[in-house]
């Protein structure tokens, strides 16, 4: 690679990330390693960003994240004005970032999910995707694309104090999107359910039927036993499952494989061949539409488990206890939260990440 090229590459990654800081408000400090790819370069890009004055550290509260200066702000709206405008100018929260330790939480919860979709190789930026329900934005793409909260919400007053922080979409399906990291949300019923008929008017008007599905994503896999057996608190203000959404995904953020989980979520296709395949492992599929377990090894009640949909593994649970123990069917980072959450009877049949996304791959080509 020649030094001109490898300069370029070096431009880029610093840009990335000064755009990804701009559209957080504050970038929690610990994102800039999986951002850059390596934790030495990362600590060097920082350290040149902050004595070069892009960017400022803000260190307070037991938080400690990065926000844009002056300079960094005006650098962007000159190189990249299409893509920063929306979130560098005006009123904007991510333009005015407040030092109160609540509202600096849910700019780290917003950094987090734009992180997790950037990893994931989606489209985030403005001028990679259309406008949020342009007649654009409703053609299937196999690219992910997210919007964030400030795009999903754009005056809609109906739906601000929604805590959905954006929509997600891959093949023709979508998915509002809540950051849980690791506390359970509030939850206004009313308030979300206003968020998911917003979200499906919009689709009725190009004759799609989506925005009945809800993707939470969660600073890690132990935190799906908290929500799975939430009751909703003393005063049933946090969110447990409720009938607000069809369903509720739950994938832990920025876990290295859990773009399969989303891809097995997405790829109506795709996930049809996996499913045929994982079918050739029973002895006897069930036919029934809506039976919990798939089928039957060895007399005993199989049941797919690797989307993480919350209703699904609730009616799983009580189908073992109700009907004896069965076999549970799994991604490998999933395995052993589940099998806390399922018992230790239970039997799990594992999947290796690494040889399902060869599967998959495969299937693609």
């Amino acid at each position: 690679m020649s030094r001109h090229s490898a300069g370029e590459k070096i431009e880029r990654k610093r840009d990335i990330l000064l755009k990804i800081i701009a559209i957080s408000g504050e970038l929690p400090s610990y994102l800039i390693s999986m951002i850059i790819g390596s934790s030495s370069y990362a600590a060097s890009l920082v350290t040149t960003l902050k004595k070069e004055g892009y960017i400022h550290v803000r260190s307070k509260d037991g938080l400690r994240g990065y926000i844009l200066s002056r300079k960094g702000k005006t650098y962007l709206l000159s190189h990249y004005e299409a893509d920063m405008r929306d979130y560098l100018t005006g009123a904007r929260e991510t333009n005015h970032i407040k030092s109160e330790k609540e509202k600096r939480l849910r700019l780290h919860r917003m950094s987090l999910a734009w992180t997790h979709f950037f990893m994931q190789g989606c489209y985030i930026f403005p001028s990679q995707k259309p406008k949020i329900f342009s007649d654009a934005f409703f053609i299937k793409r196999e690219t992910g694309t997210y919007y964030g909260s400030q795009e999903l919400k754009e005056g809609a007053d109906k739906i601000k104090a929604s805590r959905a922080c954006g929509l997600f979409l891959k093949n023709g399906e979508a998915f509002v999107v809540y950051q849980t990291m690791e506390n359970l949300l509030k939850w206004a019923k009313k308030t979300e359910y206003a968020m998911r008929a917003w979200v499906e008017g919009k689709a009725l008007r190009h004759n799609l039927s989506w925005g009945s599905d809800a993707m939470f994503l969660g600073n890690s896999m132990a935190f799906l036993l908290q929500i799975l057996k939430s009751t909703g608190g003393l005063k049933n203000q946090l969110f447990q499952v409720d009938d607000t959404y069809e369903h509720y995904y739950y994938v832990p953020c920025l876990a290295i494989f859990s773009v399969i989980q989303t891809d097995l979520i997405v790829d109506g296709k795709t996930t049809k061949y996996f499913e045929k395949f994982l079918y050739t492992m029973l002895d006897d599929i069930e036919t029934q539409g809506f039976s919990v377990h798939a089928g039957y090894i060895k007399q005993r009640r199989v049941y797919f488990c690797y989307e993480m949909e919350l209703k699904h593994l609730i009616q799983v649970k009580m189908d073992l206890e109700r009907r004896g123990n069965g076999v549970v069917v799994c991604l490998d980072y999933q395995a052993e939260t589940l099998k806390e959450y399922f018992g230790e009877e239970v039997e799990m049949m594992v999947l290796v990440c690494q040889k399902v996304k060869q599967y998959l791959d495969m299937q693609r080509s």
